[in-house]
């Protein structure tokens, strides 16, 4: 039941992971997903949360680690006595380590997932507030660039103090967004990097995936040979 719910909480990240990676929804509707009631309430106990799925996936790990370490040291005790090794002794032995490693890596990749979607999360909520901010500032920038234009326009003294200031601050508003563009080119090469991580992270689970179908299929054609030389 354990190995079940770890592995249906690893699907239901993969999912998210993936559901996150397509471009149907933009930036702004995470980020007013986000910002919706029942998001915000959650998200008042995110770190509680966070730890908390932390510490159970550790766990898991943890027991993980001992069954495949407690199963090989029974294979090898059978195996330092050839009298008691039988075939569908062996097969036994064998499937119960295959279960166990396999075990290992769903609560492994469980746990790097886990960090994965909460990164992920980070970077987009960040880049949303990134993208409104710079909008914010074109718009300030335009409105002072306007007003500047009129003053201008409307004065022939070009020591004019009025026009001078705010000619200051078209360029300070200039310097801001320039800025702001720079930091959201750096936030979406951080979310371009952290999807390429999560489509290679999936691409290693299936890999593995079908490896340990394998494994298991060739122990099941070896416990079902086993099964008929003992009734033979």
């Amino acid at each position: 039941m354990l190995w079940h719910l770890t592995a249906g909480f690893l699907y239901l990240e993969m999912f998210l992971v993936f559901l996150m990676m397509l471009p149907i929804l933009s930036t702004r509707s995470w980020a007013k997903l986000f910002k919706s009631s029942w998001v915000k309430s959650v998200a008042n106990f995110s770190s509680f949360y966070f730890n908390f799925f932390l510490l159970l996936l550790v766990i898991v790990l943890t027991e993980a680690l001992r069954q495949v370490y407690a199963q090989r040291n029974a294979y090898n005790r059978l195996k330092e006595h050839p009298s008691d090794l039988r075939p569908e002794t062996e097969s036994l032995y064998l499937m119960r380590m295959f279960r166990a490693q396999r075990n290992l890596y769903i609560a492994g990749f469980a746990l790097f997932m886990w960090f994965v979607f909460r990164r992920l999360v980070r970077l987009i909520s960040d880049h949303a507030q990134m993208s409104a901010s710079q909008e914010a500032s074109l718009k300030q920038a335009q409105s002072a660039s306007d007003a500047a234009s009129r003053m201008l326009s409307a004065s022939n003294d070009g020591d004019n103090p009025a026009a001078a200031k705010l000619k200051e601050e078209v360029e300070r508003l200039t310097e801001e967004l320039e800025e702001e563009k720079s930091a959201r080119e750096t936030a979406e090469r951080n979310l371009t990097t952290l999807k390429r991580q999560a489509e290679q992270t999936e691409k290693e689970y299936d890999r593995v995936s079908g490896e340990c179908q394998e494994l298991q299929r060739r122990l099941d054609i070896l416990s079902g040979s086993s099964l008929d030389k003992k009734s033979d």
